[in-house]
């Protein structure tokens, strides 16, 4: 999720940064080893510091020094601050940004690997949804997006605090019949466009940095969106009520160039890889209060929150789940079938 509008600075930013630390290529790093000095990695996401995320990657970086005894270094870069989630990826590709970070969904532009994980309930819990990232099928994902971009992907985080709610500023929501002729954000994704007419709303895609404005503006009348993201972003400012769902959840991303990974020794690639499970686990367990933090504050500044009955429940993932046969030209209904059976 991005926070920041960002420009062609970013990158170039990156690339200064990137030189200047000499991390960049092979070259440079083999001197860094004849010399033994210590190398540094630059590493830029979009988190802001009380994000789950932003904490994530300061324990990454912080696993990786100790590991390593001080010989490798991660700059974090926060905030936006070199790269957004899609320039993050361009920058890696580029190799101007040694590790980025994105939403799985963010992706799209570069790999169909994970459109998979937009399908509405294609996930039972987020704990169950680990087997599958952290898991073999995970393990083939790796495979596909270094292949589709040129990139190693380290490891996956959860993000946003758990499933996305439905928000609005207009009325109760209780069942997907409540929803009918609702102006909702959506993302360009066009599986959540599809979901979002099932259940009866008008989707409207908006670029993220829009939305607060376009909510206090009832450009649009309501949100499918992380309660996370909701309460930093503050959008809470501008709607009235919230409904769980449980219907959509995403993971972050860690992509590191093909030039830095290959200017490791083996040894260092094995401290990056072995870092990121225990970053993978730490999340986890942050993301999961953050989320139930987020829905508490949420509530606080005023969102009234409704969890539908179980019958009511059953309504919303029926229309979910219908719309999954529109998308089995992208993503094969035999792969659904591994990552719902990977789950049991």
């Amino acid at each position: 999720m991005n926070w920041k509008k960002l420009t062609g600075l970013g990158l170039v930013l990156a690339l200064v940064v990137f030189s200047a630390v000499g991390c960049g290529g092979k070259d440079t790093a083999k001197q860094a080893d004849q010399n033994g000095a210590v190398k540094k990695l630059v590493l830029a996401h979009s988190a802001t510091p009380d994000n789950s995320l932003a904490m994530a990657y300061d324990k990454f970086a912080e696993l990786v020094k100790a590991k390593s005894n001080g010989k490798l270094i991660i700059e974090v870069h926060g905030g936006g601050s070199l790269a957004g989630d899609q320039t993050a990826v361009e920058g890696v590709k580029m190799g101007t940004i040694d590790i980025g970070s994105s939403a799985s969904n963010n992706m799209a532009p570069f790999t169909n690997a994970f459109l998979f994980a937009d399908l509405p309930y294609i996930f039972d819990s987020i704990e169950s949804s680990h087997k599958v990232w952290w898991g073999p099928i995970g393990e083939e994902l790796k495979q596909k997006v270094e292949k589709d971009i040129n990139a190693k992907v380290l490891f996956y985080l959860d993000t946003g605090g758990g499933f996305r709610v439905i928000t609005n500023n207009k009325k109760e929501v209780k069942t997907p019949a409540d929803l009918k002729g609702l102006k909702l954000r959506a993302t360009a994704s066009p599986i959540e466009v599809a979901l979002l007419k099932a259940w009866g709303a008008n989707p409207t895609p908006i670029p993220w940095p829009e939305v607060y404005t376009a909510l206090e503006q009832k450009v649009v009348e309501g949100e499918h969106l992380h309660p996370v993201w909701i309460y930093q972003a503050k959008h809470y400012e501008a709607l009235k009520y919230m409904t769980v769902v449980d219907a959509m959840s995403n993971v972050h991303v860690a992509l590191m160039s093909k030039k830095a990974w290959d200017s490791l020794t083996p040894d260092e690639q094995k401290i990056i890889m072995d870092a990121g499970k225990e970053t993978q686990e730490f999340c986890a367990k942050v993301d999961a209060e953050k989320g139930q933090e987020a829905l508490k504050k949420l509530q606080e500044a005023g969102l009234k929150l409704y969890k539908p009955t179980p019958e009511e429940a059953k309504q919303w993932k029926d229309a979910g789940v219908a719309i999954w046969p529109q998308f089995y030209d992208k993503v094969p209904k035999d792969f659904i079938d591994r990552v719902i059976a990977a789950q049991k």
